[in-house]
């Protein structure tokens, strides 16, 4: 027993599998602004009024043959600083934290292997650059894709954030547009436990550096880690970290690094031991709330199950009601289909492309734990909603379907649970065409016939929402809304948004709007599914 304790610990070591056997290359990507990029030793030469590097490199930033470095023209070379310096080539590039990073992790372990840094840092850029679409995340997923030929990746060091200080809304949804990135980034990398070490802000140029480091430091992802620079000294420009800041910097995310990767060997036996008692007793253990029972709900539908609340000209306002707030007990299987503590927007791994607000899932959630009639005392949210798609879109065979049914079996898998009902708020799309409106009843009977098939669920609850709103004629509205309030299936209930208050496009509900809808459903469920409890 203890045998198979200790090879299950040390399987669990590193969150990176290798697909090669023998890697040639442990890859460490580096992103970000001009600190990742590096400033260390640059000055304002006032003789030809140009920013120079004094070209100083410390012993700990040195050359290493063990150290590769993946170019502008995707050649791999022994890296040496600058190392940005035909990456950020409109910038003056000095040392930055990449080296002593390297360096460090040498020293360490000299048995780690061949470390290859692939530069992406880009001086004085938003978050906003970064997110899947814009020039910088393609080229950074395509020199990662690049170098992944040559061995494994192992983790990515982000230094960014100074930019989005200078703008109240910027800092407020850097938070959400963070992890967005940082989905996106591991889903296109095909590598969903990518380790990722960030930095939190030691400087900004704006007024809003606390909030951007608050949402640095509050990052509740799996495998991201966050290493904190403030207090490092800055060159006189009291943006830049200086070269010895650098190095400190370097050493800092080695450790945060080399703590991923590596085990105490005292302290794996102290918990071999622990688990041999409780194997011995008889206990049950239960390894946190991810691998524990949920009572597991699914979110499905178009924008307003996705939440467009708080939502105006394309920004979310991050006002975060009191019914929607975080608790341990309430989590969110993310796009990496991985769990995590919930939290507004639900949907911003989801519904990409959207900007995304405030739904109904959290103060529904909020409600059942409120009620104290949750089954196992741990809510589960799978969020599936996808703004703009018709029923067409959702029917059996579609990949909106496929991703819904996947979704749904990989969060029974991981820890186990049962779904105990789907939330669906969806047909605003179904109003523009009467041909759809018309048709829309039997597509959406098909469609919960289809889904209790699959997921083997024969009586799963289906709790609909009737529209508030839609884009067609308020004739093919209420033609939708009749079809959604007329099904007559076992265990499907129907709650109305009708009345509710909408944001000024008129179509999408408001934040206090999606708070009421959310506290309905969960009045529907708790009034309706006797068995829950």
């Amino acid at each position: 027993m203890l045998s198979f304790i200790l090879l299950a610990l040390l399987a669990h070591a590193s969150p990176i599998q290798s697909k090669h056997p023998h890697p040639k290359i442990n890859i460490i990507i580096l992103a970000g602004q001009s600190n990742m990029a590096g400033r260390g030793g640059v000055f304002n030469d006032t003789i030809t009024e140009t920013l120079t590097w004094d070209g100083i490199v410390p012993p700990e930033c040195q050359p290493n043959p063990s150290i590769l470095r993946l170019t502008a023209n995707l050649t791999w070379v022994e890296a040496h600083e600058p190392l940005h310096a035909d990456i950020d080539y409109n910038k003056t590039n000095g040392v930055g934290p990449g080296m002593p990073f390297a360096n460090t992790v040498l020293n360490k372990d000299p048995n780690f292997g061949v470390i290859g840094l692939v530069p992406c840092a880009i001086g004085g850029t938003n978050i906003s650059q970064w997110q899947k679409g814009e020039f910088l995340y393609e080229q950074l997923v395509k020199r990662s894709q690049f170098a992944m030929q040559s061995g494994v990746y192992r983790a990515m060091l982000w230094y960014q954030g100074e930019s989005d200080t200078e703008n109240q809304q910027d800092a407020e949804l850097y938070k959400d547009n963070l992890k967005r990135f940082f989905n996106d980034l591991r889903f296109d990398l095909k590598t969903p436990k990518l380790p990722i070490i960030q930095v939190a802000l030691a400087s900004g140029p704006g007024a809003y550096i606390e909030e951007v480091r608050e949402a640095q430091l509050k990052t509740d992802m799996a495998y991201v880690k966050c290493v904190d620079a403030k207090g490092l000294p800055l060159g006189p420009d009291g943006l830049h970290l200086t070269t010895s800041s650098q190095v400190t910097l370097g050493q800092m995310l080695a450790h945060a690094f080399l703590g991923i990767f590596t085990y105490n060997i005292f302290n794996m036996f102290k918990l071999i031991t622990w688990f041999s008692m409780l194997f011995v007793a008889g206990s049950t253990l239960v390894l946190g709330q991810n691998n524990t029972a949920k009572d597991i709900f699914i979110l499905a539908g178009q924008s307003n199950m996705a939440g467009r609340g708080g939502v105006n000209h394309g920004k979310w306002d991050g006002n975060i009601p009191p019914e929607c707030k975080p608790k341990r007990s309430i989590l969110r299987f993310t796009a990496n289909l991985d769990w995590e503590v919930a939290r507004e927007p639900l949907h911003v791994d989801i519904d990409v492309g959207k900007v995304c607000g405030v739904g109904p899932g959290m103060a529904f959630a909020n409600e059942i734990i409120r009620s104290n009639r949750s089954g196992t005392g741990i809510i589960g949210l799978v969020p599936c909603a996808v703004g703009g798609t018709s029923i067409n879109k959702w029917g059996k065979g579609s990949r909106l379907y496929g991703q819904l049914v996947k979704r749904a079996n990989e969060a029974l898998k991981d820890g186990g649970g049962t779904i105990r009902a789907i939330l669906w708020y969806q047909g605003e799309s179904d109003t523009l065409n009467k041909d759809d409106a018309e048709t829309y009843k039997g597509k959406m009977v098909k469609l919960i016939e289809d889904l209790r098939l699959d997921l083997n669920l024969p009586s799963l609850p289906f709790i609909q929402v009737a529209l508030a709103s839609g884009e067609g004629t308020n004739t093919n509205i209420e033609m939708v809304r009749k079809a959604q309030l007329g099904i007559k299936m076992k265990n499907v209930k129907c709650v109305d948004a009708k009345g509710l208050p909408l944001n000024a496009d008129n179509l999408h509900l408001t934040t206090m709007s999606e708070v009421k809808l959310g506290l309905k459903l969960a009045y529907a469920f708790l009034l309706s599914f006797s068995h829950f409890h």
